[in-house]
């Protein structure tokens, strides 16, 4: 493999992880980092003192980075949710491969010229939707490409996750619909269980990313903390090849459970999780069960896209095309919903934990999963505090507004 050159923009937050990835590939010799660029150092002292001993330059403006660097093979974009879009297409205009942060996009719009201008730039664009990288994963588009379980009908995922107060205070941007005059839309779908309802859609296509796409996407979005954004949701979506879509996620729970995906067909059922598991009941074949080790998900993105730089013949798992269903569907459930709902009291109760506290939905919690298995939306479960909604159309949509009933 190639040793190949690397700058990033951004080692706050997420970053700092993509950083910590991009050092152990440098001691592997694999990596080179030549550049970052950080307006607030002095919040990541400890970071920025890493990469200036393994050799990299330090920039203000990410700009300037990107002329003084030529050299640099691709450029890593792991800062705020907004600014994706201009960074990423700053950097294939100038000529760079991309690794930008999930989710790609908030509107599609903005994937859509994202799209345009990695196709004009001849660059490739990996979008860090590491869950698509686990072994298991990998299995699972495999077998179900080869008809595992017959013709796919359904997909349900199910996250549920406990998010404190503090969560939603990291960031000015954190819960926001709106941040400074740009769609954040953070919540449920676009960000925390963001990997959740990419590898879902996936699914639904085998791996090809067109037959993923939503006709219509029918979705509940609700909040138990006082956020603009969502911290409940529940999705249905009808994909242009007929699969249905089932989504369940919601971080007011007492834990984190890991997450899953089932995949019913007509020969037979495939169960993944986010444990690198895999299991496969098949009419009339053997059970296939896999579980594999705990694996460093970023560092296989990386080393997927050096593959294909390397023209191996490997595909990127996670293309930026491939992530516009998610995007669609992400703006399609805002448009479904119209509103984020309040989930008051006495649905939901508030403790104290350390320093903070946090907001839990018990009933939720309880019968969410029974919900999932019938495939039923949270207000036809029904739950008191549910409204029901109506599906939105895809055909033809290329334009995200905020509903007034968020506005």
């Amino acid at each position: 493999m190639n040793n190949y050159r690397a700058a990033i923009v951004g080692i706050g937050g997420f970053g700092f992880y993509h950083v910590k990835t991009m050092l152990g590939l440098a001691g592997e010799g694999l990596l080179d980092i030549v550049a970052f660029a950080e307006l607030n150092i002095g919040a990541y002292r400890e970071t920025y003192d890493a990469l200036t001993a393994s050799g990299a330059k330090h920039y203000i403006d990410y700009e300037e980075m990107l002329g003084a660097h030529p050299e640099a093979d691709f450029v890593v974009i792991a800062t705020p949710i907004a600014t994706h879009k201009p960074m990423c297409i700053r950097a294939l205009r100038s000529g760079f491969h991309v690794i930008v942060e999930k989710p790609p996009a908030v509107t599609v719009q903005d994937i859509d010229e994202m799209i345009a201008a990695q196709r004009e730039s001849g660059r490739l664009c990996q979008v860090n939707f590491q869950n698509t990288s686990g072994t298991a994963f990998r299995q699972l588009l495999d077998r179900l490409n080869a008809g595992a379980i017959g013709r796919i009908t359904d997909v349900t995922g199910v996250g549920m996750w406990k998010r404190q107060r503090s969560y939603y205070e990291r960031t000015r941007w954190a819960g926001k619909l709106v941040c400074d005059g740009q769609f954040v839309l953070d919540g449920t779908i676009n960000n925390p269980f963001a990997h959740l309802m990419h590898n879902c859609l996936l699914a639904a296509g085998s791996g090809d990313a067109a037959a993923s796409a939503p006709d219509w996407v029918q979705a509940e979005l609700y909040h138990a903390n006082e956020i603009e954004g969502d911290d409940v949701s529940c999705v249905r979506i009808g994909t242009v090849r007929g699969v249905n879509v089932h989504f369940y996620a919601m971080l007011c729970h007492e834990r984190n459970d890991a997450p899953s995906i089932s995949i019913q067909g007509t020969e037979g059922e495939a169960l993944w999780h986010y444990d690198n598991r895999l299991e496969i009941r098949s009419a009339g074949k053997p059970e296939y069960t896999f579980q594999g080790e705990s694996e460093n998900l970023m560092r296989n993105m990386y080393l997927n896209l050096f593959r294909v730089l390397d023209g191996t013949g490997e595909s990127l798992y996670s293309p930026l095309e491939a992530c516009r269903s998610f995007v669609a569907v992400s703006n399609g459930a805002h448009q479904s919903s119209w509103a984020v709902r309040p989930i008051g009291e006495p649905y939901r109760i508030e403790r104290e934990e350390g320093q903070t506290t946090v907001r839990l939905v018990p009933g939720l919690s309880e019968q969410i999963r029974d919900a999932a298995e019938q495939r039923k939306l949270f207000s036809e479960y029904p739950f008191p505090w549910a409204t029901s909604t109506s599906p939105f159309r895809m055909e033809g949509y290329t334009r995200f507004e905020l509903p007034r009933g968020m506005a």
